[in-house]
């Protein structure tokens, strides 16, 4: 009774918190930029570089009750606040990146943000065969928080999914290194557990719409049929078209459209936007030290054409030149309303913040007066 009304207040709270805050909410972002329209304010994100001397506390691991969990979590909604920075009416679940991999037996570190340690022999994963989608790994965990939402939290508050990665960065998470020699080496074993990754991929997602229902299911397609494409960018554009591709692309005939996550690789970004169906997003933008380089606004939106693509543009700052290039971005929604915005500034630190803060607020004027 006690949590039940700590929860209760948390969401009305949070209520108070997104009336004040229109020029705030993605989700009033994300049904414009649905729709192809300007939306009446930008909506982005500032971040800073962590501090260099300043050593990550342990993350705290997650409580054993859900609704201790659901709790933290509603508390944590409006944070990004305190940057002037995006909120939203929802709530994630899982375990960040490892989620699908524990399903496969990979232990997650909650002392390092449950990132998964440790991987596994090809053989002993193919005798093992699929993991059940309802029961494995964290899936339990995830099944009590989506009940605890439903029954504890109205209706306008959206229940997400977890990160679901991709099939080969899950392949990735659970052969190390292997997972860029086993395709040529060992195609035929290779194939079965990627398509084992694939089968298991799609039967939580099917299960994910189901328990969590679609008056609480986000909309904006970014939370469903999402493939990251990391560790693709490890190899080359050809080798994912052979030994990927056949799995990506049932991820996203199944799922009716896909999303992806090309972590800026330029290859990465081409290879899925030309030969997956149906890409409804991507992303781009200069990063420093990307693996494989990082594919720029104006070459992603080449590429892109007259594709209603939503690209999501995340980059980080040149020094001294931070509010100009934002505002080059800016100036595209004008003949682009589905552009996304977020930014790091790799030399700011936690010193910068009260600089950064003045800086998105002198940006969302620049939207108010030249924008819209």
């Amino acid at each position: 009774m006690i949590l039940s009304s700590a929860i209760s207040a948390a969401v009305d709270d949070f209520g108070e918190v997104l009336a004040a805050h229109p020029e705030r909410r993605t989700d009033i972002a994300e049904a414009a930029i649905m729709k192809g329209e300007l939306r009446r304010y930008p909506v982005l994100y500032l971040g800073h570089a962590p501090d260099d001397d300043v050593t990550p506390s342990p993350t705290k691991p997650l409580s054993p009750d859900p609704e201790e969990r659901l709790l933290e979590r509603l508390r944590g909604l409006s944070g990004p606040l305190e940057m002037h920075n995006p909120i939203c009416p929802r709530i994630g679940l899982g375990n960040g990146t490892g989620t699908i991999a524990a399903s496969f037996g990979i232990e997650l570190d909650p002392g390092l943000g449950y990132t998964p340690k440790g991987e596994r022999l090809i053989d002993e994963l193919l005798a093992e065969g699929m993991p059940d989608p309802e029961v494995s790994g964290v899936i339990p965990q995830m099944r009590a928080d989506i009940e605890a939402a439903l029954t504890l939290t109205p209706d306008w508050i959206e229940i997400a999914p977890p990160d679901m990665q991709g099939p080969f960065n899950i392949a990735h998470m659970l052969l190390g290194t292997d997972a860029f020699t086993l395709p040529m080496v060992e195609p035929d074993k290779f194939y079965r557990l990627m398509s084992i990754i694939t089968e298991f991929f799609l039967a939580l997602d099917a299960n994910l719409h189901c328990w969590i229902g679609p008056a609480r299911f986000p909309k904006f397609p970014t939370c469903t049929g999402r493939i990251a494409e990391c560790s693709v960018n490890m190899m080359s554009a050809k080798t994912y078209e052979k030994y990927i591709l056949p799995h990506d692309l049932r991820i996203a005939t199944q799922r009716g459209h896909v999303t992806i996550h090309p972590c800026s690789g330029p290859h990465v970004f081409r290879a899925t936007l030309n030969n997956l169906p149906n890409v409804v997003y991507s992303e781009a933008g200069f990063i420093e030290k990307a693996y494989a380089g990082s594919i720029g606004v104006d070459d992603a939106l080449h590429e892109i054409g007259d594709r209603t693509v939503i690209l999501g543009i995340g980059q980080e700052l040149p020094e001294g030149q931070e509010e100009e290039f934002i505002r080059c971005d800016l100036d595209r929604a004008r003949t682009n309303p589905r552009l996304m915005f977020a930014y790091t500034g790799m030399h700011w630190r936690s010193k910068d913040q009260e600089q950064i803060k003045q800086m998105h607020l002198r940006l969302d004027d620049y939207w108010e007066r030249t924008i819209l």
